[in-house]
């Protein structure tokens, strides 16, 4: 199995050579563009929740519903944070900076974070398995990339939007000093375009054994943790 960070080199090298010959498609970027604001996009309750329902969509040279979940993680990303952002605008803006060979292999996890932070959002970012537990309860909400199945790498990559809920007042987003691990109040995860609808997820370990492939066989790749600005 190809290893994480070879996965991540892979998609960064693929997207920069997206961006390097960009005036080669910027044509084909434009007609998506105009094709895109005339489609009828399936939300429920705001978010995109099954992405293959999505095939008038186009991004780079494929359809969206083939290789738009990272599109599809951005959009309902902002929905959740509360500032929602035109899914023709998101598609138009990462068949520039981050679409994988024209779309053919998706979208490079690393390229979400400066998307946001041009929005005025807060991101941290981690490759590190021994982090996504941290990172995902210290968010608002965060980008999450696994491989649905970790011993087949063919059965590809998918990125989702993941809610965090936190049962109490939050003391670690709240403006007091940092508290530890232990102190954090219990917190569940609302999962989208996972499979089909949104799912609702009592701990990190349980989100884990579920996506995927259903079987504990899913593995994370990348995750961009993102929280909303202290004004």
């Amino acid at each position: 199995m190809a290893s994480h960070p070879f996965i991540l080199a892979f998609y960064g090298i693929t997207a920069f050579f997206n961006r390097l010959f960009f005036l080669f498609h910027k044509k084909a970027v434009e007609k998506n563009y105009e094709n895109n604001k005339k489609a009828v996009i399936t939300l429920t309750d705001g978010y995109i929740e099954d992405q293959d329902r999505e095939s008038s969509l186009k991004y780079g040279r494929v359809s969206f519903a083939r290789s738009g979940c990272g599109m599809a993680a951005v959009f309902n990303a902002f929905v959740s944070l509360g500032l929602p952002v035109p899914l023709p605008d998101i598609i138009r803006y990462f068949e520039k900076y981050g679409a994988s060979l024209f779309a053919f292999f998706g979208t490079s996890p690393r390229s979400a974070k400066m998307f946001f932070e041009r929005a005025g959002f807060k991101t941290r970012c981690t490759a590190s398995r021994r982090k996504f537990r941290e990172l995902a309860e210290d968010s608002d909400v965060f980008l999450f990339t696994i491989l649905n199945n970790k011993e087949k790498i063919t059965d590809m990559l998918h990125t989702m939007c993941v809610e965090t809920k936190r049962t109490e007042a939050d003391p670690v987003s709240s403006g007091n000093s940092p508290v530890s691990p232990g102190d954090r109040p219990p917190v569940s995860f609302i999962v989208h375009n996972s499979h089909g609808t949104a799912e609702i997820y009592g701990s990190f370990e349980e989100m884990m054994c579920s996506l995927g492939r259903r079987d504990g066989r899913a593995s994370g790749v990348y995750m961009v943790g993102i929280n909303k600005p202290d004004y």
